[in-house]
């Protein structure tokens, strides 16, 4: 009889063997620093424990591929724009380094804080940072949260990977039926932005914001439901994001395990909330401009995260950012004003330069002959199944036809989202957004 001990890590070597064949497949260079980073934190966790020398050398180590890979450009072009020689040159980022990366530093962090033993596995370590899911685009896992289910006995669970594929049907039809329906009108506008109207742009950033959202939330949800098939449990990245009440509030739904990683890593590490009021909205806009930098290397994520920063310091200040009880229709005016700013940022995040976003608010606010630009009609009828889902799943679960008792309801809802994949799918249209971040 083998042990389950023997099980277990029999089981981990050929999902870390396949989670490279994977990585190798999609980048062969991702796999080197990736390996890389395992082997730097995994060594130097050992040293880390409440010393801070060791800390800091293992971090540098660790974020040197990042830096150089993602920000030499970067910090070339600064040092041109202020008059500083310097040489740039064309790197490729490789896929999923940002991903991996924060979660090494994470580990490393929790270590150094004392909240966790240095890990012995080597193997076990490697699969942490490594897992073919998450290695793309996230999730960002917390070892306190994975690495139990790593060393654990994993054994088949029906209703898991049941609701596993449920996840994986509906990332799909995300994915492919609204987020790469709607790329072909948003890349196409972005590319003949000198002869686009504001009518025009003022959809395409409206429908950029269902894209990017489709893209990544689609992404998210096959990560975590091909996860569970496996037997893995990871943490939630989306919750509804576009019905927050405020920026605040958006941000406990957006990209959770990046939001949270920010705050227990970043915000906290400046001091949180533990200090002066100015030195409170400090540290709100700092964490943010790190989030801006962290999604690329551009000006224009750098505004997008101090934007977002700055619009959480007005909330505070106003008291918006508490989750007061009020009527509904405060409630939905507050929704619809929250996603017309989270609209327009995005209008900023997207934008190659500062002077494209110029461009677009400036045809926007001077419209003078406001038209409808739609795509096809029926992607604008599956977005809002799309977004009915949404408002079900927050509103009124107990209607979502994917967990209905009715058998009949649950294989309706199935078949249709099959379908729609089959028939209206874009299935060429390249890497998931938040791969190239």
């Amino acid at each position: 009889m083998v042990s389950t001990s023997v099980r277990t890590k029999t089981g981990n070597a050929l999902l870390l063997l396949f989670s490279y064949a994977v990585l190798t497949f999609e980048n062969s260079l991702a796999c080197i620093w990736l390996a890389y980073v395992t082997v730097v934190t995994f060594f130097g966790a050992k040293y880390v424990v409440r010393h801070r020398l060791p800390l800091f050398a293992t971090l540098m180590l660790a974020v040197l591929p990042l830096a150089v890979f993602k920000y030499y450009g970067f910090a070339c072009a600064i040092l041109t724009d202020i008059g500083l020689p310097c040489s740039s040159h064309s790197l490729v980022v490789p896929i999923g380094i940002s991903f991996f990366t924060l979660q090494s530093i994470g580990y490393i962090i929790d270590v150094y804080r004392g909240k966790m033993q240095p890990e012995s596995s080597l193997l076990d370590h490697s699969l942490f940072l490594g897992f073919f899911p998450q290695i793309v685009a996230g999730p960002i896992n917390r070892y306190s949260k994975l690495m139990p289910q790593i060393k654990g006995n994993r054994v088949f669970n029906s209703q898991q990977s049941v609701e596993g594929l449920r996840m994986l049907l509906w990332g799909l039809f995300l994915k492919v039926v609204i987020a790469d329906r709607l790329l072909l009108y948003v890349d196409n506008t972005v590319e003949h932005l000198a002869a686009a109207d504001g009518s025009t742009l003022l959809f395409m950033a409206l429908f950029y914001s269902f894209q990017i959202y489709s893209d990544f939330a689609g992404y998210s949800l096959m990560a975590i439901g091909t996860a569970k098939i496996l037997g893995f449990d990871l943490t939630d990245n989306f919750r509804r994001p576009y019905l927050s009440i405020s920026v605040t509030d958006f941000w406990h739904r957006w990209h959770i395990s990046l939001s949270s990683w920010l705050r227990d890593y970043v915000y906290i590490s400046l001091g949180g909330n533990r200090c002066s009021r100015w030195r409170h909205y400090a540290n709100i806009v700092l964490t943010f401009l790190v989030s801006g930098l962290w999604h690329g290397a551009n000006y224009t994520f750098l505004v997008w995260g101090l934007l977002h920063g700055i619009f959480q310091c007005i909330e505070k200040a106003a008291g918006l950012n508490n989750k007061v009880a009020c009527g509904k229709l405060l409630k939905a005016l507050r929704i619809v004003v929250t996603f017309i700013i989270i609209t327009l940022l995005w209008v900023v995040f997207r934008m190659p330069t500062l002077a494209d976003v110029c461009t677009v608010f400036g045809r926007i606010a001077t419209i003078t002959n406001f038209h409808l630009v739609m795509p096809e009609k029926y992607v604008l009828l599956l977005l809002s199944i799309a977004l009915l889902k949404d408002a079900v799943d927050e509103y009124r679960p107990q209607y979502d036809l994917f967990h209905h008792r009715s058998r009949w309801l649950r294989w309706a809802a199935y078949v249709f989202v099959g379908m729609s994949i089959i028939l209206f799918g874009v299935f060429d249209s390249g890497q998931f957004i938040y791969a190239k971040f």
